[in-house]
């Protein structure tokens, strides 16, 4: 009956761009490693920490999220008026050190996320500064979220 109408007029308004459902095909562009909106995204630039390969930084909040071919998932955060302590959550297992690095003091939490995660907490005059290692990270969590925080250390307010 109307059938053939409705379907040329359907096709004929999505063809003139005044559907809803009509977008533009846009062309393939990469993620953009620094997410400039976020503070947290500023502190760390991939380039100059390559041995592990961060790359595809986005923004949540106020923190920054890196992926890693070789180490899965990384997070650096700002965090204002708490310390390092009120930072941290307490999950089973949770061991903590004191840190230093460069100017700011704070504490190293090994299985901060989990088991086999790490955080690196630094404090400076506004709060806090945290990298964590999401992922176990073959055993060298720590070791990588120390690496990052050495890169963020000089860009916290002393």
């Amino acid at each position: 009956m109307n059938t053939p109408r409705l379907v040329v007029l359907t096709v004929a308004f999505g063809l003139s761009g005044c559907s809803p459902a009509a977008t533009p095909v846009e062309p393939y562009a990469p993620v953009s490693t620094t997410p400039a909106d976020t503070p947290a995204c500023r502190l760390f630039d991939p380039a100059q920490l390559t041995a592990h390969r961060f790359k595809n930084g986005y923004a949540s909040g106020s923190s920054c999220f890196w992926g890693a071919d070789d180490v899965g998932p990384m997070m650096v955060s700002l965090r204002a008026g708490v310390t390092p302590e009120q930072y941290l959550a307490k999950p089973d297992g949770l061991k903590t050190s004191p840190i230093t690095i460069g100017r700011h003091s704070g504490l190293r939490a090994e299985n901060a996320t989990g088991a086999g995660t790490c955080s690196v907490v630094l404090t400076h005059p506004d709060g806090v500064a945290a990298t964590s290692m999401l992922t176990a990270a073959g055993g060298r969590a720590c070791e990588i979220a120390e690496d990052v925080m050495k890169v963020v250390e000089p860009k916290l307010p002393s």
